[in-house]
């Protein structure tokens, strides 16, 4: 039974990393984030049942054109959501993100309707036993292409030219501005980017979750959480309480109640906020004196 529950907080804690890594990115770009990013993941998810199975489109053309539709979703987002607010310096993009998440979530009830689907993956057919323990394909994979997902973002933001330029603009957005980096357009490919994380959660999670519009909205809070106790602007501590995140929720489910999830995980929130209200690895607030 431990074994499996490690297999099953691992590969939800890396869902969670993967969309909290989408607040890190945007946070670290521009100092907003995209409050919508939980129902990124349900757009993935709804976006991926459409193609591949409504359609019955082969599912690497399916998966392209997911990660496609939610580059454009994330850069709808950043345009109509936070660039108005962003370039005037005001904090309402806060509630504009999260206006925008609640029309995707009911545009996808009136399109996809409001019941729960099942996706189809041969990952999910036949489980793999360890002793008395069984879990599936799927589950292991979800945690093996997140983490490597988490990788491959790092790499971009140290050791590209572009993820520098996107750190830039957070750091000082004038003096980007006067090297000649466009910052609306940098603000956008990272709101891109995050959707695109998010949505390739949205896939990864629809064989083990089911897909509907509802998906999104408590990933999306757990993600949040994530981020703050791994530090917004720390993406290895993000990672970090992403994995810790998903193994709390799973042995709090699997010995204590499935009732009981829920709330150890957000106290925990809140004790980690009390202690290190930047986060376990985030950088700590300069005081002025």
């Amino acid at each position: 039974m431990t074994l499996q529950l490690v297999v099953t907080g691992l590969a939800l804690g890396s869902m969670y990393g993967l969309v909290a890594l989408g607040y890190h990115i945007t946070w670290a770009t521009s100092r907003t984030m995209n409050f919508s990013q939980g129902h990124a993941v349900m757009a993935g998810a709804v976006v991926a049942y459409t193609v591949f199975v409504a359609l019955g489109w082969p599912f690497p053309v399916a998966l392209l054109i997911t990660l496609a539709a939610l580059a454009c979703y994330g850069a709808l987002v950043e345009r109509i959501a936070v660039r108005p607010f962003f370039l005037r310096a005001s904090p309402a993009w806060l509630l504009a993100t999260i206006a925008v998440g609640i029309i995707a979530e009911n545009v996808a009830q009136l399109t996809f309707g409001k019941d729960a689907r099942a996706f189809p993956s041969p990952l999910m057919q036949k489980p793999i036993f360890v002793g008395s323990a069984g879990f599936y394909p799927q589950e292991l994979l979800v945690p093996v292409v997140g983490l490597l997902l988490m990788g491959v973002v790092q790499l971009f933001y140290h050791r590209t030219s572009y993820g520098k330029q996107l750190k830039a603009v957070a750091w000082n957005p004038e003096a980007a501005g006067l090297m000649g980096i466009n910052i609306p357009r940098a603000v956008m490919a990272s709101y891109a980017l995050s959707a695109i994380l998010a949505g390739v959660a949205g896939v990864l999670l629809a064989p083990l979750l089911n897909v509907a519009p509802q998906m999104g909205t408590i990933i999306g809070l757990k993600a949040f959480a994530v981020a703050i106790i791994g530090g917004l602007t720390s993406a290895p501590g993000i990672v970090i309480a992403g994995l810790g995140y998903g193994l709390v929720e799973a042995f709090t489910a699997g010995y204590i109640s499935t009732r009981a999830r829920e709330i150890v995980g957000f106290g925990l929130v809140i004790l980690v906020l009390v202690l290190k209200p930047w986060g376990l690895l985030g950088d700590k607030p300069s005081r002025r004196v």
